[in-house]
């Protein structure tokens, strides 16, 4: 008699390296999409626009009239950059995650350039990997569990 079931755990580990990228893909997707709502990436928080920094000429003489310059989330505007960062995977297999955005200022608000700072809104952060890392222990355990 087989008390482990050995047929059944390589099912589910089959199964699980189907569904696991797919799992932890739309989970990196959901983290870097609240990075907007957040106004930062883990624990890091965005650089202040000159636009919210009274006494600043971007304060005081905008392009455009309104206090929601003021009041207006950091890389919020059309709302495209975030929309694409929401639909950002590409692949999702045991071999290969990626998730890219493809807007052309993405990376220069992603990495900085020139005198606009880096505000990263994509990249692995200790916070994202212990999230990762608890997705996965939980599938496993799952394998050889049953559930």
């Amino acid at each position: 008699m087989n008390s482990f079931n050995l047929h059944i755990v390589q099912q589910r580990l089959a199964e699980t390296k189907r569904v696991l990228p797919i799992v932890l893909s739309k989970q990196a997707e959901n983290y870097f999409t609240g990075s907007f709502t957040k106004q930062g990436l883990g624990t890091d928080k965005w650089q202040e626009v000159n636009r919210r920094i009274q006494g600043t000429k971007e304060y005081k003489y905008p392009k455009f009239k309104g206090l929601s310059r003021r009041t207006k989330p950091i890389l919020i505007g059309t709302g495209a950059l975030r929309r694409k960062v929401s639909n950002s995977i590409r692949t999702a297999t045991f071999d290969n995650i990626t998730l890219i955005v493809d807007l052309p200022y993405a990376s220069v608000h992603n990495e900085g350039e020139g005198h606009i700072p880096a505000r990263p809104f994509m990249k692995q952060t200790p916070e994202l990997t212990i999230l990762q890392r608890n997705k996965i222990t939980q599938h496993l355990t799952k394998i050889w569990q049953g559930q």
